[in-house]
């Protein structure tokens, strides 16, 4: 594969400069503790860092991850159908290219692609050791460190992942990541798959093993498992019966400035990454690379699609019994994907993984990740719902 540089110079000289420390990162996620802000231990480089902090109702700072390769690679841009780059967005105004002065195609549903968030390749050792789960983060391959996210169908590396800025619209049977419109709902599975392939060949469901590795990120960043809080609530709470038919889930829009932005009030848009989608939590995304097949999780390490998980790989964790909306505290390690939460659950919207988990053991369940606008605080990077077939649509599902 060829290589291709989606920054300009002084980025890359940045990030190659701070590549050259070759250092790893990572963290101790002690399963046993419920307390959210005890539960994350730092470990290697990172082991006296101070954390991300967002300020709810804009500004954040990064600590001392500002010169984090993936922090400082990850940009803002416009991207073709084909997935190559074609332009930078200015940081603080998406309306505008990078210059701040020339307008943008972010609400052009026109435009033939979308607007994309950049996360560069980071590779990934996770392993127990009793009930804790270790995470390390390097910037070259190691003994025992994987890609987790970034290979693709071909089981060829990639440089890095395109994350959807805004939710997914289908527009003239397309699925877009535009701004200014209503994000998708009220499709099936197959209906969403076919929009998105209309879009671009390479262009897949966000799910999967990248959202894990993301995961992992946020909670190295701001080293807490309540991810919300340190993040903002988003529109989780924004429900509103009298919306028919969209009951409350927001239209694609440019929100506040840089990298994050944070609210509590339950009712607005949020990013983390310059992605509305990774911070909003107002409609559940479809991940039909996780499945639960009666019960027991069938994963899907490279994108590789089949709705059955009969070519998925199986990841050994099995549910006992179906339950509704509980919050798990213990999450073990699927070698190559991230970790799933086991019985019994014992946290709260507040304690251990503070995240919601449902599981239907008597049907083939494809996943749905991080809430909608309905859930409340259960919802969140780690809320997943293993409740839902392939053919379920309605309004807080996208």
């Amino acid at each position: 594969m060829s290589k291709t540089f989606i920054a300009d110079k002084e980025t890359l000289d940045k990030v190659y400069s701070i590549l050259a420390s070759d250092e790893v990162y990572g963290f101790i996620e002690h399963n046993a503790t419920l307390a959210t802000g005890s539960r994350i231990e730092y470990i290697g480089a990172n082991k006296n860092f101070n954390p991300v902090t967002v300020t709810k109702g804009g500004g954040y700072s990064l600590g001392d991850w500002a010169d984090f390769p993936v922090l400082v690679a990850n940009k803002p841009w416009m991207v073709r159908s084909d997935g190559t780059p074609d332009y930078r967005l200015n940081e603080e105004n998406y309306a505008y290219k990078e210059d701040g002065i020339t307008a943008s195609d972010v609400a052009n549903t026109s435009y033939n692609g979308g607007a994309f968030s950049w996360i560069m390749k980071i590779y990934k050792q996770e392993y127990m050791v009793g009930t804790d789960r270790v995470v390390k983060f390097s910037f070259r391959k190691r003994d025992g460190f994987e890609a987790v996210g970034f290979i693709d169908p071909d089981g060829k590396e990639l440089e890095g992942v395109w994350i959807p800025m805004f939710y997914g619209a289908i527009i003239d049977s397309t699925m877009k990541c535009i701004s200014g419109n209503q994000p998708d709902y009220n499709k099936t599975t197959e209906a969403q798959k076919t929009a998105i392939d209309k879009f671009g060949s390479r262009a897949k469901f966000l799910g999967g093993p990248i959202v894990e590795t993301i995961t992992d990120l946020l909670l190295m960043w701001g080293k807490d498992c309540n991810i919300e809080s340190v993040y903002g609530n988003g529109n989780h709470s924004g429900y509103d019966s009298s919306l028919t038919p969209t009951m409350g889930v927001k239209q694609n829009a440019v929100v506040g400035g840089g990298q994050f932005y944070g609210t509590s009030d339950g009712k607005s848009l949020n990013k983390i990454l310059h992605s509305i989608v990774l911070g909003s939590w107002q409609q559940w995304m479809r991940d039909p690379y996780t499945l639960c097949v009666n019960g027991r999780v069938k994963v899907s390490k490279n994108y590789k699609y089949d709705l059955t998980g009969a070519s998925y790989e199986d990841t050994g964790i099995s549910y006992p019994e179906t339950v509704s909306g509980v919050y798990p505290h213990e999450y073990r390690t699927v070698p190559g994907f991230g970790a799933l939460p086991t019985f019994p659950y014992k946290g709260s919207s507040i304690t251990g993984g503070c995240d919601g988990f449902w599981v239907n053991v008597g049907i083939t369940a494809v996943a749905l990740r991080f809430g909608n606008c309905s859930s409340g605080s259960i919802c969140g990077s780690r809320a997943l719902r293993l409740s839902s077939t392939a053919s379920n649509a309605y309004w807080g599902i996208g």
